[in-house]
């Protein structure tokens, strides 16, 4: 088990390092020094002094290696560089826009896995043939739905002519409500889908058919037999659309015109502040990263016939050979 953590910790690890190599190649190590440009700008409002402390900061006299080398020491010290564009540390932008976003990441979370969990119970339980053939249709249906769509359709509806919620700049919960709702809807639908090919598969298990023997009712095996038997597959599923659930949560952020890494992402690339884009990029890399590495360490903790499999696989420890 420590082995087995071990590895997928240091995968992990080898991921993030990539996605940050290759979003700092992406952003610095172009021929037209885009820092500089950018500082250069009249229209910036970086004073002087800030820009020649940033430029001095940065080092982008010297070779690409050594910037890199400077880069990924200041990341490891927590330290993610200054705005181009306000002169502000990144850590601190992004310890402001966060918290925003994770409550609306959250929050699409637990509305996805309720959606997806509603779909699946009612086809599971229901007799009404043509509800359940309807309600398996859904999944396919939500995925083909464009989340910046629904999200104006969502603002359209209830926003302007309902009026439950402001459009513009809305720290209520109402609009935090609604912004969850647009991103969890199409999110939900591949958690649907796998917890549903999940059930039926279990109810083609032979202890299905004995608790039905013992006079077990349908909700019971549901319940308490077929659910966790399926909970792998979802926690799967689940970890694979975090990275979706971000991006979401930034393209909801930006047509709700809520705070959050959404806005000051848009901010960011509407004025070529790069420090603080690859900051964006590789907060959204760790999200993604950790919760499947969550995943991958719960697997074997979860399912115990994981554990027992990898037991197996272990070599039996050599006899002892007693002299006589």
């Amino acid at each position: 088990m420590l082995r087995y953590f071990l590895r997928r910790t240091g995968q992990a690890l080898i991921v993030l390092w990539l996605a940050y190599t290759a979003s700092y190649a992406l952003l610095y190590l172009i021929p037209l020094d885009p820092i500089s440009v950018r500082l250069a700008d009249p229209d910036n409002p970086v004073s002087p002094e800030d820009s020649a402390k940033i430029l001095a900061y940065y080092g982008l006299d010297r070779s690409a290696w050594e910037q890199y080398a400077d880069a990924l020491n200041r990341l490891l010290h927590g330290d993610l560089g200054y705005s181009l564009v306000s002169g502000e540390t990144v850590t601190h932008l992004l310890a402001s826009a966060f918290p925003s976003t994770l409550k609306l990441t959250g929050l699409g979370v637990v509305f996805a896995l309720l959606l997806a969990l509603a779909i699946v119970s009612t086809v599971a339980l229901t007799r009404w043939k043509a509800l359940r053939h309807f309600l398996e249709l859904l999944p396919s249906l939500f995925v083909s739905v464009p989340m910046f769509w629904l999200g104006l359709i969502v603002i359209q509806v209830f926003s302007f002519r309902l009026g439950l919620f402001v459009a513009v700049d809305d720290q209520a919960a109402s609009s935090l409500v609604f912004a969850a709702l647009a991103m969890a809807l199409p999110v939900s639908a591949p958690l649907a889908a796998v917890l549903m090919a999940s059930v039926q598969a279990v109810y083609k298990e032979p202890f299905v058919a004995v608790l039905k023997t013992k006079g077990v009712g349908a909700f019971g095996i549901y319940a308490r037999h077929v659910l966790r038997n399926c909970l792998m597959p979802v926690l799967t599923v689940l970890g694979l659309t975090i990275g979706e659930l971000v991006a979401g949560a930034v393209v909801t952020e930006t047509i709700f015109s809520r705070p959050g890494l959404g806005l000051l992402t848009e901010r960011s690339v509407a004025n070529q502040d790069l420090p603080v884009i690859q900051a964006v990029v590789l907060i959204a890399a760790f999200v993604f990263v950790t919760f499947n590495w969550l995943v991958d360490v719960l697997h074997p903790i979860v399912d115990p016939r994981e554990r027992a499999a990898r037991s197996a696989k272990r070599p039996a420890a050599a006899p002892k050979v007693i002299a006589s």
